[in-house]
């Protein structure tokens, strides 16, 4: 059998849970002897990429102008060709519809993946191609594209981004990282990571108006709040603030960091949605699901499949999130040790069940040989 070319297009390689996905994959993909080659408009995750000698292009798969687009896909066409690519795999809209016109003019066919609830407005939706297969990384995704987009159930898998139990290991020695952000071995550490944007940077808003209500019960609180974004320069005001107020470093906002199975070791409580609340399971922390979407509070056997269906989204729970039911999941958790660790260890179970980066790669595969195989018996694009 030849030596599979898959060609990985993505919008950024910022840190962020989609591109976090496409790096994991694409090293999984390497190890399993095929040929990965990442085209993006690069980042701070592009370094991971070098490391493990996987190739990587710059292009500006970001942006939507006319002028770009044209030199995107002129830049992917020329990849393919180079390198014989088999399938070009897309992770957003942008990619995908840059990717859908080198198919067209070079023959090799794309698939894309949908990370998430995409607008479905009349702008975006000019720019919403999905390829010959799509992967959905939920039920619920799922079922948006279906009735969002008219997306043929049959043209979809729902393949769970996968997490490296390896690399997110509960034994990893946070030590230096806990000296180095000024925080003692008896503090209890609530950690936030995210984009700090939009949204997600309003629940680390919520986050810090948390604290008092906090601190009152459990003096030695601390939040440690990871990330960067629009809402960065707001959030990390009204953390001074709040430390001015208590004389002490209650809350430490780090900027971006891609340390994180080392910032999540030293948590007490995870605070998260989507792939951070997996990361979080994984090193065996309990986890509080505040998104925009939605608050589901405490991840537990008992709310654990509504919370997967959702892509631990907090979509399909009726609460918002506010600062009140923030400060009291968090109060839940730090007064009960047991607790805490009891789903810790439900928590990396069930990664390991069902969302280790092995399995999904598995099933990554056999949707591109899937379609690799429509194409050489005459799949009518």
């Amino acid at each position: 059998m030849e030596r599979l070319t898959v060609l990985l297009a993505l919008m950024a390689l910022d840190a962020g849970g989609a591109e976090t996905h496409a790096v994991s994959l694409a090293k999984q993909l390497k190890k399993r002897g095929v040929h990965v080659i990442v085209a993006s408009h690069g980042g701070k995750l592009t370094k991971a990429l070098e490391s493990s000698d996987i190739k990587h292009y710059t292009l500006p798969l970001d942006r939507k102008s006319p002028l770009n687009l044209i030199y995107s896909i002129k830049g992917l066409k020329e990849i393919v060709n180079k390198h014989g690519v088999d399938i070009i795999h897309a992770h957003a809209r942008i990619p995908a519809w840059v990717s859908q016109w080198v198919s067209f003019m070079t023959g090799c066919p794309y698939i894309t993946t949908s990370h998430g609830i995409y607008s479905t407005g009349w702008g975006m939706g000019l720019i919403t191609t999905w390829g010959r297969k799509v992967i959905a990384v939920s039920e619920d995704v799922k079922k948006h594209l279906i009735n969002g987009f008219k997306v043929s159930s049959d043209k979809i898998s729902v393949i769970p981004n996968g997490i490296d139990l390896e690399q997110f290991n509960p034994k990893t020695d946070s030590s230096m990282v806990q000296q180095q952000l000024g925080l003692k071995q008896e503090d209890l550490k609530i950690i936030y990571i995210s984009r700090l944007m939009g949204a997600r940077g309003e629940i680390a808003l919520k986050l810090i108006q948390a604290m008092p209500r906090i601190e009152e019960v459990f003096p030695t609180v601390k939040l440690v709040v990871v990330g960067e974004g629009d809402k960065y320069e707001a959030i990390s005001q009204l953390a001074a603030d709040y430390n001015s107020k208590t004389k002490e470093n209650k809350v430490i906002v780090t900027g971006a960091r891609l340390d994180t199975p080392l910032l999540m070791n030293m948590a007490d409580v995870a605070v998260g949605v989507g792939r951070v609340a997996l990361e979080a399971m994984a090193m065996e922390k309990p986890v509080i699901i505040a998104g925009e979407a939605g608050f589901m509070g405490i991840l537990s056997p008992e709310n654990f499949e509504r919370a997967k269906k959702h892509n631990f989204s907090g979509r399909g729970s009726e609460m918002k999130t506010n600062a009140a039911n923030i400060a009291e999941a968090i109060k839940e958790l730090l007064n009960d040790q047991n607790l805490r660790k009891k789903l810790g260890t439900f928590g990396r179970q069930e990664v390991a069940k069902y969302f280790s980066i092995e399995t999904m790669t598995g099933e990554v595969l056999k949707v591109y040989h899937q379609v690799i195989e429509e194409d050489k018996n005459g799949f009518n694009r």
